[in-house]
């Protein structure tokens, strides 16, 4: 009981083992490590942008692109604010419905020439009088400014920059519905912005952060950012980010309202009154920090403008004139680069490599089309709670399924969290991660199938340790595929047992005198045939005592033929024995000593008893233990009695019918009161039709029926019909029976003679 114990605890162990890695994974999980999101992000959710191939229903954005051409043309950055001014009137004239600028004005234009007369002390004084007069540059693009729908962009920073409020530009009008959201927002101490000049002519001011990953791939962008003062919530001021503002100046929205799903939860969305929309609302959801998943497109070089084609337009080139107008006509316009020294070159999921100002045009289509990328506040949640509901079920039932039952059963689980997630992905547009609760499952899964191998294996080496002197090795080996066959600690079971013992073993135990290892030898000679038959028949050797072999059947493993079994045994060992004393005869003459014949006799009983691992602590042994089995001992001492070379009892008989069995006498065997049929086979089925064995089957049966019904002179004259029929029994005939019936003939039993005889030797 206490190596069951044991072994029931190392099998809990091994399940709390699994536990702890599992409660291990979902902290991990919840800790949302940058390994954790490279998982989700760069192999899960970039792949479902990659596969979908996302083509928006319409185009809202064009982009004017300071690229390499116009920087040949126009000359190196940065530009004149006149030139800028010039390109902002001009896109206004095609029809542009806003313009944003991807990029920062945040000094004076030292190409304006007030600033470069103040900068260059050497010019001629009347050169340097004349320059001053001239319009500044940054007044002639803050007045553009003033007069058209513009966003100027700015940055945020972690660098610590003394700043004054008063010259920082207006935050976005902010509401907060369902509670404080403001503080959810991601937060940075300055803000790099446009020259005062700029600023306040601009109707808009937006920033083009980006929430870059560690990878260094642009997939999500702040809505909202929140620049100040940590701790102090009032000093703090919200900034739009460029897409988000420039769609609230096309939506005519005085501000946009910070939507919560509960008081306790995060940001679920950030909304905006729309003048121009049937529904009237903007709604963008975003994460609880306020920060979108971008829908990006793959990179369309149509949409795309040289800024010098804008700049330096012909105005009597009509077609030229017709080709910008249906590109800029009612579209959002972005002013940004793709020109490498200006490094505002980005990696997204679809592109290793694109201009940062295609991340904000990528909003703004998003948010026009509502074609948003989803990922819901709960998702974390569901996600954790998907690795440790299926991770229990994963830790309940992988070590008690076969191999292929684990297989089948985990496939389609990951298979119903990777699908689950795409379908998801492609009809709701929600990001919802089945990869991490996949892998996670798969490491869990790995090492519940380890430890049930690495169980599976000690279980058969200890199975093979233990039965590998019982059994055959195909049954051994049928044991250790199967373990569960195997009860060990003790369990009832209805079996056969047989006895086999080397009668008069003393006289040849005497020849061997002076030599000892002969004598082995000649044990070894005999147990090792005789052990391999009963092995082949699916028996269990006991134990050996001396010459005397103990086996059984039907335990370890089931075996409902173990009464035949045993049978078949006894009548192989039976004819295999004259062959092995014919080899054992030539042995003896050629070592010139006496030849004695080996000669056995077998018990085989059948009944119920006790079997499994008895002993000591220290020591025990597979084995059995019952009145059934001291019975089958008891018999086969009889064989000698009876001259029969095998005894066995009644229930073994019954089950054997076809066999050719002769009832011997019902016989109270020493140690017991209570009598028992017993009968000796003379052969098989193949003898069970013969007409001989018939007669004297049919005699014998006589024989006993009149010698217990004391009708002594027929049962005498069956007697005399079998002694003629089978003479070979003469010691059953005449050394068992007719004592008694000469005995009984001149002095009648008792009348409460049961017909049982009382064996007084063993």
């Amino acid at each position: 009981m206490k190596k069951f114990g044991r072994r029931l605890w190392k099998f809990t162990a091994l399940r709390w083992l699994a536990f702890i890695i599992l409660v291990g994974m979902v902290w991990l999980r919840a800790q949302d490590y940058e390994q954790v999101k490279f998982i989700r992000q760069n192999v899960l959710f970039d792949q479902f942008q990659k596969f979908d191939n996302y083509v928006p229903p319409e185009r809202h954005t064009a982009i004017i692109d300071i690229d390499e051409a116009s920087l040949g043309k126009i000359g190196q950055w940065p530009w004149s604010r006149y030139q800028i001014a010039v390109m902002v009137q001009i896109l206004g004239q095609l029809g542009a419905k806003v313009v944003g600028f991807d990029m920062v004005f945040a000094e004076s234009d030292r190409l304006s020439p007030t600033v470069y007369s103040q900068q260059n002390a050497q010019l001629p004084p009347e050169i340097a009088k004349a320059l001053a007069q001239l319009p500044n540059t940054d007044a002639q693009l803050a007045a553009v400014l003033k007069q058209s729908p513009v966003v100027l962009g700015g940055t945020t920073t972690y660098l610590q920059i003394e700043q004054d409020k008063d010259t920082l530009p207006k935050g976005v009008p902010i509401l907060e519905e369902n509670g404080p959201g403001k503080t959810w927002l991601p937060l940075f101490p300055s803000l790099v912005h446009n020259n005062p000049i700029l600023e306040q002519a601009a109707p808009g001011f937006g920033v083009f952060n980006t929430d870059t990953s560690s990878d260094g791939v642009v997939r999500r962008v702040p809505a909202l950012t929140r620049v100040g003062p940590p701790n102090e919530s009032r000093k703090q001021s919200v900034y739009a980010s460029l897409g988000i503002e420039m769609l609230r100046l096309v939506h005519q929205s005085k501000g946009v309202i910070i939507s919560k799903a509960d008081k306790a939860s995060g940001i679920a969305s950030i909304r905006m009154r729309s003048k121009i929309r049937e529904d009237k609302k903007l709604v963008i959801p975003t994460d609880e920090h306020g920060i979108m998943w971008v829908r990006f497109q793959e990179h369309n070089p149509d949409i795309y403008i040289p800024a010098h084609e804008i700049i330096q337009i012909d105005p009597s080139n009509q077609e030229k004139i017709q080709e910008l107008f249906k590109k800029v006509q009612g579209k959002y316009v972005l002013i940004g680069t793709s020109a490498e020294g200006l490094k505002d070159i980005r990696a997204t999921p679809l592109e290793g490599a694109v201009p940062g100002v295609e991340v904000h045009s990528n909003i703004i289509d998003m948010v026009e089309n509502d074609d948003f990328l989803i990922r819901p506040s709960i998702a974390s949640a569901i996600e954790m709670a998907i690795i440790l509901v299926a991770g229990l079920l994963l830790i309940a039932f992988v070590p008690n399924l076969s191999a292929i039952t684990t297989v089948v059963f985990f496939i389609p689980l990951v298979g119903v969290l990777l699908g689950g997630s795409w379908y998801l992905y492609l009809e709701e547009s929600l990001l919802v991660d089945g990869l991490t609760p996949a892998l996670a499952l798969f490491i869990l899964f790995v090492l519940l199938v380890y430890q049930k191998f690495a169980r599976e294996q000690a279980q058969k080496k200890q199975v093979r340790g233990a039965f590998a002197q019982y059994l055959s090795p195909a049954l051994v080996e049928q044991l250790a595929d199967d373990p569960s066959k195997l009860t060990l600690g003790g369990e009832t079971r209805s079996m056969t047992f047989l006895f086999c013992d080397i009668r008069g073993f003393t006289p040849i135990s005497e020849s061997f005198k002076g030599n000892p290892q002969g004598l082995t030898k000649l044990i070894n000679k005999f147990l090792t045939p005789m052990t391999d038959i009963i092995m082949g028949n699916h028996g269990t050797i006991d134990k050996y005592m001396g010459d005397c072999i103990m086996a059984f059947w039907n335990a370890p493993l089931d075996d409902p033929d173990h009464a035949r079994h045993a049978c078949e045994s006894t009548l192989k060992m039976q004819t295999d024995l004259i062959e092995l004393n014919k080899q054992l005869e030539i042995e003896a003459n050629e070592e010139g000593r006496v030849f004695i014949p080996i000669r056995i006799g077998i018990g085989v009983n059948t009944g119920e008893c006790v079997v499994g691992n008895m002993g000591s602590e220290q020591r025990f042994d597979y084995s059995v233990l019952g009145d059934a089995v001291n019975l089958g001992a008891r018999i086969e001492g009889q064989s000698k009695s009876y001259g029969v070379e095998n005894v066995i009892g009644e229930l073994t008989a019954e089950e054997v019918p076809d066999f050719a069995i002769l009832e011997l006498d019902l016989i109270a065997v020493k140690g017991k009161d209570e009598a028992v049929r017993i009968f000796t086979m003379l052969g098989g089925p193949e003898m069970g039709n013969d007409p001989d064995y018939i007669a004297i089957r049919d005699e014998t049966t006589a024989m006993i029926n009149a010698y217990r019904e004391r009708r002594f002179e027929d049962s005498q004259r069956h007697l005399n019909k079998c002694r003629e029929l089978k003479p070979e029994l003469n010691v059953l005939w005449d050394d068992v029976y007719q004592p008694r019936l000469d005995e009984y003939l001149e002095n009648p039993p008792p009348e409460d003679w049961d017909g049982v005889f009382r064996a007084t030797t063993k």
